[in-house]
């Protein structure tokens, strides 16, 4: 690096943090807003941020961020989670930032010298989960997800992950992070999940700094009033615009903006109306935004505003079928259908078509859609028509007429009555009864909705100049709540007998339209086998869990999910499918539209996307141990040890210290029991010889190219390594850390259903390691000879032992207690770290002739 650009680097960040800010997006001409300004100034401790749509929050939280942590790094986390609600969120904040990041590179590239990726944003939503971030827990990234994605993982249970990886994901997401809940309003009883979160992680104790932040145009405090959290919540520091941001020329432009309010006629309570209405009130070189509540009135919308302007062709009611449509171009509007079941695939074009300016001179744009496109999203119309919804949902969607103040004039027409087909008759009559009234308020509260009646009839401006004079309180009691046993409970990844677990979509986002990930696949009236791919993000569709069940009611309509137990793809039956879950169907059983997207209804066969990478991760495979190069045990040890060193070395916390030896030592003996002969004879490619675990082998590998399976079904070398560590006196974390380091061997040991027995019937055996196992002599490197062991399953029993000495399950759930659950899946996550950074650049390898058995 040259000296000016040190200079460069040096001056950027000794001078004020508005030039700062202005470097970060790259634009000298902008500067930030009072409120931006403070945020920077407290931004370790702000909790709330309540300042209108428009106001530019995402790069106020963005540039505090990196403010922070080059100027004091030790009063903020090292990982900014960002989480929305929504997908469209995510893709528009993921860009937001990834300019941030190459605008800073541009203007100090010596703050990225020591490491190329500083602060990289990552992704994490459904069908797109980029995890190279959880291999690095020392450097410091940016990661970008929805409530699903990021509120799963930071309970233990990732939705769309392997299950082994849990661990690593609760670890690095409750330790040295600065958590920003964004657009809040939207997030059910996740949103209570996020407060009683931070009440545990304050009372359990982290590793790091872990902070959290919550944003809304419309919060209020008393939401993140729940049980853990109640004296909390009362305390949190609030960040509001100022009188010094609305002169700015930029925020009164938006304040003031004109948006009349109007009572939508009454024919747009039924599809056909609404789009009539449409037709005649949209401009052309305009875009019109139609906000429907539900996925069903958005398609039936769209069916009906395609044939008003004639765009289904001669005499159709309805396309059916994507080939039936003839989306507009030319002399009528471009019509868009945009909600939340579409593929990945197709979302794309949604992000290209948003971004193109609309044409004056053209016929102009109409989109409809549903909440996906209510908050965050940077799009504004000067005609919105919407249904009606709790008020706190109304300001957001009020935020995408008009959004910049760009029109003179711009209206907004709100729907009473938003029905469907099915509710159709509702729309005739004079009053509606209780149940009736929540129909037609799905999926909202009809209290919500009739009160956001009463207040819409008192307003005939929805500017924010006028919607900041109401004084509404949106009363939020979440219907499950996320205790600290279920937490403690939550520790544990373990599956019952059946394979399955603790269902958390409650504590995710709550209610009953929970969605699960489904993929659709060629099988040609075959079922998946081993060899069928995952899904590739960009197969990937949100369906709701009880559309799911309802599909497979259909003839032939079958779902898989990938076992990861039994090794294998299997069938899962309406009773058993859940939230959270990653399924694959057979293309020829329908189900999707490329223009409408998911429809249960739809016969069609279904459009596979092409390039279908991944990889099926069991409980026997060992991906890290052949990673197509031959090592020695005694290499492989200590360069992870040396790993693990830098890693601590590298996040610099002092907190951290205290278990910095034991870290040290787990990491060394990690692969300890690799020397089992069951495991070399694999190595060795000659575990298909009998009584290959007899053998002794030379020299001893940890690494080997070998393509071969273990004799012993359910064979876990990291069990061995644990065991060898107990009956040599090691400490209980030293004995965990060794034992977890691959995620399957963790809180319990248990003998697994299939796994192989010994013929003598009174031995011990659990997860391929039988008593009596006899672990040679081996060199561990740095000088470490252990001296050959007898294995001893005692521990695995319930109960202490004849020498009084306490079972492998009080060990362990006395170790959890002691340290408290998120420092520990923490110092897991930096030795699981610390073998893969190892494995991944190996120094001393050996040649090909260890596998011809020398």
């Amino acid at each position: 690096m040259t000296p000016s650009h040190l200079d460069q680097s040096n001056e950027l960040l000794s001078g004020d943090y508005a030039t700062f800010f202005k470097h970060v997006f790259g634009d000298k001409s902008l500067w930030p807003f009072d409120y931006q300004r403070r945020l920077a100034d407290n931004l370790d401790k702000v909790s709330l941020i309540n300042v209108p749509t428009g106001a530019g929050k995402t790069k106020a939280i963005l540039a505090a961020w990196l403010w922070m942590r080059l100027t004091q790094p030790d009063s903020v986390g090292r990982r900014l989670v960002y989480c929305l609600p929504m997908r469209t969120l995510v893709e528009q904040t993921l860009e937001v930032a990834n300019e941030s990041i190459k605008a800073l590179r541009s203007t100090a590239p010596s703050l990225f010298d020591t490491d190329p990726n500083r602060f990289k944003p990552f992704v994490l939503m459904g069908g797109q989960v980029d995890d190279e971030w959880e291999l690095y827990p020392e450097r410091e990234h940016i990661l970008i997800g929805t409530q699903d994605m990021l509120i799963s993982r930071a309970l233990n249970r990732g939705f769309g992950m392997s299950r082994f990886k849990w661990p690593v994901h609760f670890g690095l997401l409750n330790n040295d992070c600065l958590w920003v809940y964004d657009e809040v309003q939207l997030m059910n009883d996740g949103l209570a999940t996020t407060a009683q979160l931070e009440a545990f992680r304050r009372r359990y104790g982290t590793i790091g700094k872990c902070q959290s932040i919550w944003m809304s145009a419309t919060l209020d405090r008393d939401w993140l009033n729940h049980h853990d959290f109640t004296s909390s919540s009362k305390d949190l520091i609030q960040i509001e615009l100022s009188p010094n941001d609305l002169d700015s020329t930029i925020l009164k432009r938006r304040y003031h903006a004109h948006k009349s309010l109007h009572l939508a006629p009454a024919a747009c309570r039924h599809p056909q109306g609404l789009a009539d209405f449409v037709k005649s009130a949209h401009q052309p070189g305009t875009q019109t935004l139609i906000v429907v509540n539900t996925v069903k009135r958005a398609r039936e919308v769209f069916d009906q505003v395609l044939n008003a302007y004639g765009a289904n062709g001669p005499g159709k009611k309805r396309a059916k079928e994507s080939e039936d449509l003839v989306i507009p171009s030319g002399d009528i509007p471009k019509i868009v259908l945009i909600h939340s079941r579409f593929r990945i695939s197709e979302r794309e074009e949604w992000k290209t078509l948003l971004s193109q300016p609309i044409d004056e001179d053209g016929a102009g744009r109409i989109i409809v859609a549903t909440q996906v496109i209510e908050a965050g999203v940077d799009l504004s119309s000067r005609l919105l028509i919407t249904d009606i919804a709790p008020f706190s949902s109304l300001v957001q969607r009020f935020g995408r007429c008009n959004r910049q103040g760009e029109y003179d004039t711009a209206s907004i027409h709100w729907v009473d009555r938003p029905l469907t087909e099915t509710t159709a008759k509702l729309g005739e009559k004079a009053d509606l009864e209780e149940d009736e009234w929540q129909k037609i308020a799905a999926p909202y509260d009809a209290a919500a909705v009739k009160e956001s009646i009463s207040i819409l009839n008192t307003l005939e401006s929805a500017s924010l100049q006028h919607l900041s004079t109401i004084t509404h309180r949106s009363e939020y009691q979440p219907e499950y709540l996320l205790r600290s046993r279920d937490l403690i409970d939550l520790f544990d990844t373990t599956p019952d007998l059946s394979g399955y677990d603790i269902d958390i979509s409650r504590f995710v986002r709550g209610g009953n339209d929970n969605d699960l990930s489904i993929a659709w696949r060629n099988f040609q009236n075959e079922k998946p086998d081993r060899t069928t791919q995952p899904p590739d993000r960009t197969e990937i569709c949100a369906v709701p869990v009880y559309e799911m069940k309802e599909f497979l009611k259909g003839t032939g309509r079958d779902a898989w999910m990938w076992d990861a137990l039994g090794g294998e793809w299997r069938k899962v039956s309406r009773e058993y499918v859940f939230p959270g879950m990653t399924l694959i169907v057979d293309s020829a059983k329908g189900g999707y539209d490329n223009q409408r997207g998911w429809d249960l209804k739809s016969t069609k066969v279904v459009e596979v996307a092409e390039g279908i990478t991944g990889n099926n991760e069991s409980y026997d495979d060992d991906p890290l141990s052949w990673v197509k190069y031959n090592q020695t045990l005694s290499a492989h040890s200590m360069e992870a040890r040396k790993a693990a060193a830098r890693i601590i070395e590298s996040i610099n916390l002092s907190a951290l210290d205290v278990y910095r030896n034991a870290i040290l030592e787990a990491t060394q003996h990690h692969d300890w029991g690799k020397v089992h002969p069951i495991f070399q004879a694999t190595l060795h490619g000659q575990s298909d010889e009998s009584h290959s675990e007899e053998r002794t082998f030379s020299p001893h590998l940890a690494k080997s190219k070998s393509t071969q399976r273990h004799r012993r079904r359910r064979f876990r070398h990291e069990l061995a390594s644990a065991l060898a560590l107990l009956q040599s006196g090691a400490d209980d974390l030293v004995i965990y850390l060794a034992a977890c380091h691959h995620g399957k061997v963790r809180l319990s040991i248990r003998a697994l259903p299939d796994e192989a027995r010994p013929s003598q019937t009174d031995l011990r055996f659990a997860r391929g390691i039988w008593d009596l196992d006899v672990l040679p002599e081996t060199d561990l490197g740095g000088d470490l000879i252990k001296p050959s062991l007898i294995l001893d399953l005692e521990p695995m029993m319930m109960g202490s032992s004849d020498g009084a000495s306490p079972s492998w399950l009080e060990r362990m759930l006395q170790l959890r207690n002691n340290i408290g659950v998120f420092r520990l899946a923490y110092l897991e996550c930096i030795i699981r770290a610390a073998d893969v950074q190892a494995s991944r650049q190996p120094v001393d390898i050996l040649d090909d002739q260890v596998n011809q058995g020398v």
